[in-house]
């Protein structure tokens, strides 16, 4: 009987979760051990600053969703962070913790800071959880094998430098690129490498441009692919939106209009402008071998 009210009570999970990675991943695990858990987090549109630092996203509110719901989640709460950032803490646990959400038990990292300017801490929090009935349960920072702080911002530098093994290891799973296809100018396809194409929004983190071994999933499918992310220079001089170039290995079809979800496993060139689309399609015809040999 104890067991099944336990089970039953609400477990918030507090974090910005950008990227849901093995950090988070800890604070969501010991939420479940708690109760259902909820996320309750900040809509990334709505937290382009974090203590005076401007902050790009690893991954955008659908993503942190599906992410949370894989990892075991019942319910997100994604927090319009420009409303409640002049809540004081008391404020903030009352009508959010206890009257939004229905917390019985509340976990966050033992880092945590909430409240207007940041100003309070976990502490603050067990303090309010006394006083409203809430429990709080701390989670330690975790660590890679080398004994570093895993973090968004840890990732995020790996990202833009291209150490694409690194950042997946601290994630937990591969990077996603997860969007709609949009239609592109058709260069791949007259080349013989029809691709494709995804671009990101202007706030996002974007992985260093170049070329990369991926995984394009689609109708439950697999299929090895490779990526260039970058503003394609030998065909717009560099002038473009960034974008995401997917060309799935041996699979033909329609993709434009679609959702794709692509995952970037292996960092194999930088991106780079060629003097004709001869050298280009030599090139991509080289990256392509290379990633068959990957399997």
């Amino acid at each position: 009987m104890t067991e099944s009210k336990q089970l039953a009570q609400t477990a918030a999970a507090l974090g910005v979760f950008d990227g849901m990675h093995l950090g988070h991943r800890s604070v969501l695990a010991a939420a479940m051990a708690q109760g259902s858990c909820h996320v309750v987090s900040f809509a990334a549109v709505s937290m382009l600053q974090k203590q005076g630092r401007r902050l790009s996203y690893l991954y955008d509110d659908p993503q942190k969703i599906r992410l949370a719901t894989e990892c075991g989640a019942k319910a997100v709460t994604l927090l319009d962070f420009s409303a409640v950032r002049n809540y004081d803490g008391e404020r903030f646990c009352r009508e959010i913790l206890c009257e939004q959400i229905g917390a019985s038990v509340v976990v966050c990292g033992s880092g945590f800071r909430f409240g207007k300017d940041a100003a309070y801490t976990a502490e603050d929090l067990m303090r309010y959880g006394k006083q409203m009935g809430f429990a709080v349960q701390l989670v330690p920072e975790v660590s890679d094998a080398a004994g570093e702080a895993i973090s968004s911002r840890r990732i995020r530098s790996l990202l833009e430098t291209g150490d694409i093994t690194t950042a997946n290891a601290l994630l937990g799973t591969d990077y996603r690129i997860e969007q709609m296809v949009e239609s592109g100018n058709q260069i791949g396809r007259t080349i013989g490498f029809p691709t494709a194409n995804q671009p990101f929004a202007p706030w996002r983190c974007i992985p260093k441009y170049g070329v990369y071994a991926s995984i394009s999933h689609w109708e439950g499918r697999q299929i090895p692919s490779i990526t260039n992310i970058g503003t394609r220079p030998t065909v717009t001089g560099g002038d473009a939106v960034p974008t995401a170039e997917t060309h799935l290995l041996d699979w033909n079809g329609q993709l434009v209009g679609h959702w794709l979800c692509v995952t970037l496993s292996a960092f194999l060139r930088p991106e780079q402008p060629f003097p004709s689309l001869d050298a280009l399609t030599a090139q991509i015809r080289q990256d392509t071998e290379r990633r068959r040999q990957m399997g």
